[in-house]
C-alpha cells in the first residue's frame, strides 16, 4: 500500500525555507565579494540587501536553474573594479563562469580562484597583475577557458600549465613571458585557441609537440622572441583556421606541405621573420583563405598561378621578399580581393584589364618591381580604389583618360616609369591627396583644372617633358609638396607657390621667372619705372607745397 504524505503544507514550508535560505546565501556572497572590491564608479549599486531587485538582476550576474536558481555567471568586464579578488566568490556552489577583464587588479594572479571547483571560465584579461604564472596553476583542473593576456605576467611558463587538460582556450599574450616555451602545450588535447602572442622576452623554438593538438583552430604566436624553423609536424594541425607566427626570428623554409596539409586556413601570416626558399605551395587548396601575409622575409622564386584558386581571398601581401617571375594574373581576377601589396620584389609581367573584376579592390602597390606594358582602361572601373602605387617599373604609354575615375581615390604613384603623353583630366578624383608622376615622359602643360581637386596635397611631377606656365589657379591649393623642377616650364610662377617653396623644386625650367629666381619677368620693369616716375612726381610736388608754404 502506497503512503501518502499526511503533512503537505509542512513539506512546503521546509522547502520554501530552504530556499529562501539559499538565496539569502548567494546573496550574502556577492556581498563579501563586493566588500573586496573598490568600485569608484559605483557601477555595483544594485549590489545591496537594501535595493528591491533580487539578486539574480544585480549588474553583471547571470542565474540559473540547477534545479534551484543559482548564480553561474559573474560578468563584470570593463567597470574599473581595483582592490582584492576575494575567494569568497568560490562560495557560489555553481559558479562557472567569471570574467573580470578590463579593470584595474594589479595583485599577482590569485590562486585562491583555484578553490572554485565549478570553474569553467576565468578571464583576467586586460589588467594589472604582475607575477608569474605559479606552478600551483595545474589547481585549476575543471578550467576550459584560461585567459591572463594584456597584463604585466612575468617569468617562464611552468611545465604543470601542461596538466590543464580540460582547457579549451589560453591566452597568455601582452605580457612579459620570458625563457623557453615547455613541450607540455602537446598533452592540452582539447585546445582550440593557443594564444602566446607579444610576448617580447620569450627565447624558444616553436615546440614540435604542438603539431599533436589536432583540435586546435588557432596558434597566435606573433611578435614574440620565437627562433628557428617552423616545424614539420605544424601539417598535422588540420583543424587549424588561423596561423599567425608574424614578427619573430623564424628562419629555414616553410613546410612545403604546410599549405596543402592546412585545408581550413583562413589566415596564414608569417610575415617579418628571416624564412627563405619557395612560395609555399597549395596555400589555397581549401579555397578558404582570406589572408595571406607572407612580407618581409626571403622567400624567392615565381608564384604559380594557382593562387587564383584562392576565391575568397581578399589581402594579398608578399612584399619586401626576393620573388620574381610573371605575377600572376589570376590574382587581379578574384572578386573579393581588397589589398595587393607585392613592391620591392623582382616581378615582371603586366597589369591586365582584368582588373576591373576586383570590384572590391581599395589598395595596390607594385613599386621597385620589373612590370611593364600600359596602365590598363580597367584600372578606372574600380571604385573602391583608393590608392594605386606603381613606380620603379617599366611601365609605358599614355596615361588612359579615365585612370582617375575612382571616386575614392587618394593616392597614385607612377613616378620613375617610362610614361609619356598628356596628363588627363583628372575632375573626377575629388579626393585625391598625392599625385607622383616624376620621373617620365610626360609632355603638354599642367592643367589648370588640378586646381580643382579641394584636399590635393602633394604634387611631384618634376623630371618630364612639360611645358607652358604654371597655372595660376594652383594658389588656391594648400600644398605641402610642390615639385616640378626639371621640366621646360616659362612664365611668373605664382607668388604664394614660390614663398613656400624650397627653389630646388622649381629649378631646371629656365623659362620660369619670378622672385627669387634666377630670372626676372619681363613685364616686371615697366611696374618699376611706373613706380619711380611716381616718385620723381611725388617729390616735385612736395617742394612746390613746402615753397609755398615759406613764401606764406
Amino acid at each position: 500500500m502506497a503512503t501518502t504524505c499526511k503533512y503537505p503544507f509542512l513539506l512546503s514550508l521546509i522547502c520554501t525555507f530552504f530556499a529562501l535560505n539559499s538565496a539569502s546565501s548567494e546573496a550574502d556572497i556577492l556581498l563579501t565579494f563586493k566588500a573586496s572590491i573598490v568600485d569608484s564608479k559605483n557601477y555595483l549599486s544594485s549590489w545591496s540587501n537594501a535595493s528591491a531587485t533580487h539578486y539574480c538582476n544585480w549588474t553583471g550576474i547571470t542565474c540559473t536553474p540547477t534545479p534551484s536558481l543559482s548564480v553561474t555567471s559573474l560578468n563584470l568586464q570593463n567597470l574599473n573594479l581595483s582592490g582584492e579578488i576575494s575567494s569568497s566568490i568560490c562560495e557560489l556552489s555553481h559558479l562557472s563562469h567569471l570574467n573580470l577583464a578590463e579593470n584595474l587588479f594589479h595583485k599577482p594572479i590569485p590562486l585562491h580562484l583555484s578553490q572554485c571547483s565549478t570553474l569553467e571560465t576565468l578571464n583576467l584579461s586586460n589588467n594589472l597583475i604582475s607575477g608569474p604564472i605559479p606552478v600551483q596553476i595545474s589547481q585549476f583542473g575543471s578550467l576550459k577557458v584560461l585567459d591572463f593576456s594584456r597584463n604585466h605576467v612575468e617569468g617562464k611558463i611552468p611545465e604543470t600549465i601542461g596538466l590543464l587538460q580540460n582547457l579549451e582556450a589560453l591566452n597568455l599574450g601582452n605580457n612579459l613571458l620570458s625563457g623557453s616555451v615547455p613541450a607540455v602545450f602537446g598533452n592540452l588535447s582539447e585546445l582550440v585557441v593557443l594564444d602566446l602572442s607579444h610576448n617580447a622576452y620569450l627565447m624558444s623554438e616553436l615546440p614540435s609537440d604542438i603539431g599533436k593538438l589536432e583540435k586546435l583552430e588557432q596558434l597566435l604566436l606573433q611578435s614574440s622572441g620565437f627562433y628557428g624553423e617552423i616545424p614539420d609536424s605544424f601539417v598535422g594541425l588540420r583543424s587549424l583556421t588561423i596561423l599567425d607566427l608574424s614578427q619573430n626570428n623564424l628562419s629555414g623554409e616553410v613546410p612545403q606541405t604546410l599549405g596543402s596539409s592546412l585545408k581550413n586556413l583562413v589566415s596564414l601570416d608569417v610575415s617579418q621573420n628571416m624564412l627563405l626558399g619557395p612560395f609555399p605551395n597549395g596555400v589555397c587548396n581549401g579555397k578558404g583563405l582570406i589572408n595571406l601575409s607572407l612580407h618581409t622575409n626571403f622567400f624567392s622564386g615565381s608564384i604559380g598561378n594557382s593562387i587564383s584558386e584562392c576565391i575568397n581571398l581578399e589581402r594579398f601581401q608578399v612584399q619586401n621578399n626576393v620573388l620574381s617571375g610573371d605575377f600572376p594574373n589570376g590574382l587581379w581576377s578574384l572578386t573579393k580581393i581588397k589589398l595587393i601589396r607585392a613592391e620591392n620584389n623582382r616581378f615582371s609581367g603586366e597589369i591586365p584589364d582584368s582588373i576591373s573584376m576586383a570590384a572590391q579592390l581599395e589598395q595596390v602597390q607594385l613599386d621597385n618591381n620589373n612590370f611593364t606594358g600600359r596602365i590598363p582602361q580597367g584600372l578606372g572601373l574600380v571604385k573602391s580604389l583608393y590608392r594605386f602605387s606603381a613606380s620603379l617599373n617599366g611601365l609605358y604609354g599614355e596615361l588612359p583618360p579615365n585612370f582617375c575615375d575612382s571616386p575614392v581615390m587618394s593616392i597614385i604613384n607612377l613616378s620613375h616609369n617610362s610614361l609619356s603623353g598628356q596628363i588627363p583630366e583628372l575632375k573626377k578624383c575629388r579626393k585625391l591627396v598625392s599625385l607622383s608622376l616624376s620621373d617620365n615622359s610626360l609632355t603638354g602643360v599642367i592643367l589648370p583644372s588640378l586646381a580643382d581637386l579641394p584636399v590635393l596635397t602633394y604634387l611631384d611631377l618634376s623630371d618630364n617633358n612639360l611645358t607652358g606656365p604654371i597655372p595660376q589657379e594652383l594658389q588656391n591649393l594648400k600644398l605641402a609638396l610642390f615639385n616640378v623642377s626639371f621640366n621646360q616650364l616659362s612664365g611668373r610662377v605664382p607668388y604664394s607657390l614660390i614663398s613656400g617653396l624650397p627653389a630646388s623644386f622649381l629649378e631646371g625650367n629656365p623659362g620660369l621667372c619670378g622672385p627669387g629666381l634666377p630670372n626676372s619677368c619681363s613685364d616686371d620693369q615697366p611696374r618699376h619705372a611706373s613706380v619711380g616716375l611716381m616718385t620723381a612726381m611725388c617729390s616735385d610736388i612736395c617742394s612746390f607745397l613746402l615753397g609755398t608754404l615759406i613764401v606764406l
